[in-house]
């Protein structure tokens, strides 16, 4: 049978630091070595992804952005993308404008990735702006106002605020036609809550069917933490959480494995090869 493993990074593959602990790129690195298929769905832009990953011997390619994107590691290429229409961008900016709010736009263009924004008077996303400057040197582009690059191939629309900022501009994006949005606390701080605005042809499912046919998999064991991982449990036959995971995701899990201060994810792949080695 040819399975493959996949695993989301924040809060499931990546420990409360956001890195790869020496343990994990170990155990995965003689996996891979060993023949194990195995990728990443993660919600996070190729600037930063593909710098945390690269402690990795990966093959496969990788789901970013929420499945908005999926990237090729042998020819370093996107191989799908989903885009949003101008029209959509548009409204999508005149709702996040009379909610006072500001958003991060990203876009790519001939294999290159931009990252857009036109203020930076929300302390959140100015920080979340440069702690990736400054851990990932992350290009941020600032534009006298984002409609002016509503039709240059955006991808992806991000706000960070706290909770009470987002959930009425969550309802009215609900509605929009073609767009899907996923809403959850940030991981790393009490405080805020993600707000990620993309194509409703793109999600962790459709990009995970995506690579399971690409690939010919007959099975798929996957892995996650956070409700935007509901996606990876639809199109895996196996889905587990880590037990740092949100609850209700928890509860839809067929089992719950040491959380990712604990190298669960790995330690769970080492433990079934082993297991199925010695069946053989």
């Amino acid at each position: 049978m040819k399975r493959l493993f996949v695993s989301d990074l924040d809060g499931t593959l990546l420990n409360s630091d956001a890195r790869l602990s020496d343990t994990t790129v170990e155990i995965l690195n003689r996996e891979i070595e060993n023949g194990i298929y195995f990728t990443i769905s993660t919600a996070r832009t190729p600037a930063t992804a593909l710098q945390i990953v690269k402690q990795l011997k990966l093959k496969l390619p990788i789901m970013m952005m929420n499945g908005v994107l999926v990237y090729d590691m042998q020819s370093g290429q996107y191989i799908k993308q989903e885009t949003l229409s101008e029209l959509q961008v548009m409204v999508l900016l005149g709702l996040i404008k009379t909610k006072g709010l500001s958003c991060f736009l990203y876009a790519l263009e001939q294999n290159e990735f931009f990252a857009y924004y036109d203020s930076v008077e929300s302390t959140s996303l100015n920080y979340f702006r440069n702690e990736r400057i400054m851990k990932y040197d992350k290009k941020f582009t600032e534009v006298d106002d984002l409609s002016l690059v509503a039709g240059k191939g955006i991808i992806y629309c991000v706000l960070r605020e706290p909770k009470e900022l987002l959930e009425a501009l969550y309802r009215e994006i609900s509605v929009v036609k073609g767009v899907k949005a996923d809403f959850y606390a940030d991981i790393y701080s009490d405080n805020y809550y993600m707000l990620e605005i993309y194509s409703e042809q793109a999600s962790k499912k459709e990009s995970l069917q995506f690579l399971r046919e690409k690939g010919g998999f007959d099975s798929v064991v996957s892995f996650g933490d956070n409700l935007n991982d509901k996606a990876l449990l639809e199109a895996s036959d196996y889905f587990y959480a880590v037990s740092n995971a949100h609850p209700q995701l928890q509860n839809l899990a067929a089992s719950i494995i040491p959380s990712n201060d604990e190298d669960g994810v790995a330690r769970f792949i080492e433990q079934m090869q082993k297991q199925i080695t010695e069946m053989e």
